[in-house]
């Protein structure tokens, strides 16, 4: 597993044959992370690495059945982006698989620079990795898939799209970044079951591909690597990612204990038998040149395991079924056709670029279509277009070679909005109409899946119509975007945005708390978002609501927000757009009201039989807050006190009480409130109200 790691490797393995040039920020190897996840859910999984070693030590002993032939796997790279840098060329992934190779059959560069004391034992593992030429419907490939997907940011098993049917194809994928703050990760096959065939094989930064592209020299060994650990090699020093810590083994017994290393000291000892194997491709120094004759037979001892099909990748049946059989050649594929627009959010009378980016097979010729576009058609690489009609269009690109043709219509792909401003300081959305607001707001759902913006008709503030997201159990870190009408600012008769939001979470503390709804403002019709400020944390969480799907009920579930309106902000021309971000723990998200003159949680009197406030709030664990309460006839009260997941924790029976206002102490000690986000709710029976408090 590799990490990524500041000048000098001071904290984190890559392989480089030069000197290092990224300062990046290092953070914990996900295999050894995920491993003992998923050890704690499938103990099992410790039998099965018991098993897998005994087979390995029996293998160093036998004859190697299949070592005198080539074994060749099928592999086939999923290029996960959002048609930035990270939608990398063909030609840096060709360039990837040249350097896996080399590593696996000795013949990479370094591999002469081997020091005497393993020169004898550096191995040739006799393994090729090829690119698949067919998927298993029989279509033709040229082994590089690609996917649009904001999952690409996040870089985890969630961004793991796509895969084709482990035990058939070693799966590598490719992403912008890594959540955890590695190079890349893989899992072991005695790891592998159930549904984590899904996710079964290689994940890595776009920049740890290959040596040419957006990669450099000091990525050439990372994903062998991690095939490496695919083929279940452990780390040299044993299976851990604490290198430096303590004398650890491997299981092969050609690679002598080791503590382990992050820098080059080839002839290093650090546990007083044979010099460290510091130059081994399992290692986290910086000059690896070779895997040993022990771990080749570690390798195919996983070759004939069972465990996760690895014992079926390179049998003549699959590799008849994956076109990467000797003398197999391609019936010749049709490309995939792919596009993407500079801008797709515009004012009437802007044009955007349109950019073919079909894969799969080069294009002879395309045909461009522009609903409500000018031109409406085109048959340029990468033509401009002008749009005039307001609304959502469609686009459709259809490209062709000499074995067939391929189309992609994207439906609502691009939204054109009024190029002036028909609204001022005086706008009020409630949101209660669903023809005004669809025509004002623009639902912005980038590739489009069942996550999305929504008008809704019910739940609103005091039940009126609202926006919302349904974010509930949606992936760590992507985003869902809506974006409001044009106004006109100018007459500086503002300094403030308000709207009201409810949320909730099923986390149980601050550090579960990282959603966010940020807010961003442009002067320019969407080309250019100014970041203004952004809800998080405990202030993001309106009220309770567990795990269950979250729809307010109450006016008490909603806060109310502000931000300051920026000077630069205030034009004859201005947009917001509000971007929630997710996590694992979000529930759905509302908002309402927006607005440039108050943010005011009103109450109407008629309809408000309990109303409650807690002061102060935040509170100390050690200091007392004050409840005071309002209400309109007697009736009998009943306060709670319940934590972030609706469970009651205290339950007081006040009694009967008269109209009018009243106040009840609550001390945090008292009542054994750690520090944390609580909700205090006084009940009488079909009436209630909730006031959310904070314990700091």
């Amino acid at each position: 597993m590799y990490y990524i790691r500041s000048l000098f490797f001071s904290s984190i393995l890559v392989f480089a044959t030069c000197v290092w040039t990224k300062a990046q920020t290092p953070d914990m190897c996900v295999l050894d992370i995920e491993r003992k996840k998923l050890i704690e859910s499938y103990p099992e999984i410790l039998q099965r690495e018991a098993n897998f070693d005994k087979l390995a030590a029996a293998r160093l002993t036998s004859i190697m059945r299949i070592e005198d032939e080539t074994l060749i796997i099928p592999v086939v790279f999923h290029i996960i982006h959002d048609y930035g840098s990270e939608n990398i060329s063909d030609a840096q992934v060709i360039d990837a698989m040249e350097n896996i190779n080399a590593d696996f059959r000795g013949t990479n560069v370094d591999f002469l620079a081997t020091i005497p004391e393993y020169a004898d034992i550096a191995a040739d593992l006799n393994i090729e990795f090829r690119l698949a030429q067919r998927e298993l419907s029989g279509g033709c490939t040229n082994g590089i898939d690609r996917i649009a997907s904001l999952r690409t940011y996040e870089g985890s098993d969630a961004a793991k799209l796509g895969g084709w049917q482990s035990g058939k194809y070693l799966n590598i994928w490719v992403t912008k970044d890594l959540t955890s703050g590695a190079a890349a990760y893989a899992y072991y096959p005695t790891s592998i079951a159930g549904l984590m065939y899904t996710v079964d094989g290689i994940i890595a930064r776009h920049d740890y591909v290959g040596t040419i592209g957006t990669a450099g020299s000091y990525a050439i060994h990372v994903l062998s690597h991690e095939i490496g650990h695919y083929l279940n090699l452990q780390h040299v020093w044993g299976n851990s990612n604490a290198p430096g810590v303590a004398c650890g083994d491997d299981q092969v017994p050609d690679t002598p204990m080791t503590e382990g290393w992050t820098s080059c000291n080839i002839y290093g000892n650090t546990c007083g038998g044979a010099v460290d194997n510091v130059q081994n491709h399992m290692e986290y120094s910086y000059c690896s040149t070779m895997f040993t004759e022990g771990q080749k037979a570690r390798v195919y001892a996983a070759l004939e395991s069972e465990d996760a099909m690895r014992n079926n990748l390179y049998t003549p049946g699959n590799l008849a079924l994956t076109g990467t059989a000797d003398g197999y050649v391609a019936s010749g594929c049709v490309p995939k056709a792919d596009f993407y627009a500079s801008d797709r959010i515009l004012c009437n009378g802007n044009s955007t670029t349109f950019h073919d980016v079909s894969f799969n097979a080069p294009v002879v010729s395309r045909l461009w279509e522009f609903e409500g576009g000018v031109p409406a058609t085109s048959t340029e690489l990468n033509p401009i277009v002008n749009y005039s009609t307001e609304g959502w269009h469609t686009v459709k690109l259809t490209v062709t070679n000499e074995n067939g043709s391929n189309t992609k219509i994207f439906e609502n792909y691009l939204n054109v909005s009024k190029s002036d401003a028909i609204y001022d300081a005086t706008y009020f959305a409630d949101f209660n109409d669903e023809t005004s607001t669809k025509q004002d707001w623009i639902f912005y759902n980038k590739y489009p899946d069942d996550r999305e913006w929504k008008w809704r008709s019910s739940n609103g503030y005091w039940n009126s119509g609202c926006v919302w997201l349904n974010s509930r159990y949606g992936p760590d870190l992507e985003t869902d975007i809506i974006i409001s009408p044009a106004f006109d600012l100018a007459l500086n008769l503002t300094d403030n945005v308000f709207f009201k939001y409810a949320t909730t979470s099923y986390g149980v503390g601050e550090v579960d708390y990282t959603m966010s709804l940020k807010i961003y403002y442009s002067i320019n019709c969407g080309d250019t978002w100014v970041y203004m400020n952004k809800l998080t944390g405990a202030e993001l969480i309106s009220s309770y609501g567990g795990s269950s799907d979250f729809y307010p009920q109450y006016p008490d579930q909603w806060a109310s927000a502000v931000f300051n309106l920026p000077e630069s902000a205030k034009t004859n021309h201005v947009q917001f757009k509000f971007e929630f971000v997710y996590n694992p723990y979000v529930n759905n998200i509302f908002i309402d009201d927006f607005n440039f003159t108050t943010g005011v949680l009103s109450t109407p009197a008629p309809e408000a039989f309990i109303t409650l406030k807690m002061s102060p709030n935040p509170v100390s664990a050690k200091n007392t807050a004050a409840l005071y309460y309002n209400v309109v006839e007697q009736c009998a009260i009943t306060l709670e006190i319940t934590d972030i997941y609706g469970k009651l924790l205290h339950t007081k029976n006040i009694g009967i009480t008269e109209p009018g206002s009243h106040q009840e102490f609550i001390s945090p000690a008292d009542w054994g409130l750690q520090s944390g986000c609580y909700f205090i709710r006084l009940k009488s029976g079909q009436y209630d109200a909730v006031s959310r408090l904070i314990v700091d």
